[in-house]
C-alpha cells in the first residue's frame, strides 16, 4: 500500500522566498513545487479562459480568489505530477486563507505540514521592487503584503492547534535558508530522497 502523499503548505508573505526554496528542493529532491501563484498566472494567459479576466483583477487588487478555484487548480497539478510516483508535494503560497484550507483538505486530503517563511517587511519590499514583474508596484505588493497579513492569521491559527507549524527566517542568504529548511523538515519527519539517490538528473 502507497504511503499517503506529503502535502507541505509553505508560506509567507510575498518576498519571503517561497518559491526560490521551493524551486530548489524541487531541482535537489524528488518532490513536486506546485505555486499556485504561477498556476493561476498561467490560466491568465490561457487563450480562452473563462477565468481570467477575474484572475487578471484578483491579483491586481491584492485579492485571493474563490476556493472553488484555487483549489481545482492545485489539485489538477498535483494528479498531474503523481503519476510520475512523486509522493512529495511542496505548495507554495497555498492555503492562504481557513476557507481554502479546509476546502483542500476535503476534496484532496490533510495538509501534513506547514513551512512558514518570515522575513521583515523593508526587505520583502526591497526583494519584490528589484524583481520587476509586471504586477509589482510599490502599491500592488503593500496590498499583497496587508492581505496575506489578515488572511492567513486563521490557517496558522488551525495548523498550529494541530502542531503542524514550523518556521525558517527567510532573511539569509538561498543556501543558508535552504539548509535552515531541510533541517526543520527532517526534523519534522520528512525525509525527501534526493534525485541523485534514485538515479535521476538534477532538475535544470
Amino acid at each position: 500500500m502507497q504511503p499517503e502523499p506529503k502535502k507541505i503548505s509553505v508560506l509567507g508573505p510575498p518576498g519571503s522566498g517561497k518559491g526560490t526554496q521551493c524551486s530548489l528542493l524541487q531541482k535537489r529532491f524528488f518532490c513536486a513545487h506546485l505555486s499556485v501563484g504561477d498556476l493561476l498566472r498561467a490560466e491568465v494567459v490561457k487563450p480562452g479562459s473563462p477565468y481570467a479576466e477575474l484572475i487578471r483583477e484578483n491579483i491586481k487588487e491584492g485579492r485571493i480568489g474563490p476556493k472553488e478555484l484555487t483549489v481545482r487548480f492545485m489539485k489538477q497539478a498535483m494528479d498531474g505530477v503523481a503519476k510520475e510516483g512523486v509522493q512529495s508535494f511542496f505548495l507554495d503560497g497555498f492555503p492562504r486563507r481557513l476557507d481554502q484550507a479546509e476546502y483542500f483538505e476535503e476534496k484532496v486530503g490533510p495538509v501534513s505540514l506547514v513551512l512558514v517563511l518570515e522575513c521583515p517587511s523593508a526587505v520583502l519590499l526591497e526583494r519584490l521592487l528589484s524583481r520587476r514583474r509586471a504586477d509589482d508596484d510599490t502599491g500592488t505588493i503593500q496590498k499583497r503584503i496587508d492581505t496575506f497579513n489578515k488572511t492567513t492569521a486563521q490557517v496558522l491559527e488551525k495548523y498550529e492547534a494541530m502542531g503542524k507549524v514550523v518556521r525558517v527566517d527567510g532573511n539569509h542568504d538561498v543556501e543558508k535558508v535552504a539548509a535552515d529548511i531541510q533541517y526543520v523538515l527532517r526534523q519534522a519527519g520528512v525525509e525527501l530522497q534526493t534525485r541523485a539517490g534514485l538515479g535521476l538528473k538534477a532538475e535544470a
